[in-house]
């Protein structure tokens, strides 16, 4: 895929959308399951109006081109494609959220991760 099909296959695929929501179900889990953490990241005087959730990018990863080489990294064995969402509070990027697509547009990870 190049660009402009990357950007076709997003926008048939609901990537945006399905990005958005899979960040606000981690972002409200995450406020849930560790509130201590999040008042200390985002303050006790949190306001969602001041959060930017914008997904700004989409990449495709070809993750198998050398099946004859060993990488540390995660390999999930065949090709695949990243939604990026910017965590931005009070204009500070404070981590990303990322979310993984198969090729037909299903979500198969995601990742919420702070700086």
């Amino acid at each position: 895929m190049m660009d402009k099909e990357l950007r076709q296959w997003a926008v048939k695929n609901d990537i945006e959308k399905k990005s958005n929501a899979g960040f606000w179900f981690c972002f409200n889990n995450y406020i849930q399951e560790d509130p201590e953490e999040f008042r200390q990241v985002f303050g006790y005087d949190f306001d969602a109006e001041l959060l930017t959730v914008e997904m700004k990018s989409v990449a495709l990863f070809i993750d198998t081109w050398d099946e004859t080489k060993v990488y540390e990294d995660i390999s999930y064995g065949f090709d695949y494609v990243v939604s990026y969402i910017p965590i931005v509070y009070k204009d500070q990027k404070l981590g990303i959220y990322k979310m993984l697509y198969t090729l037909d547009g299903q979500s198969f990870d995601d990742f919420f991760v702070l700086d």
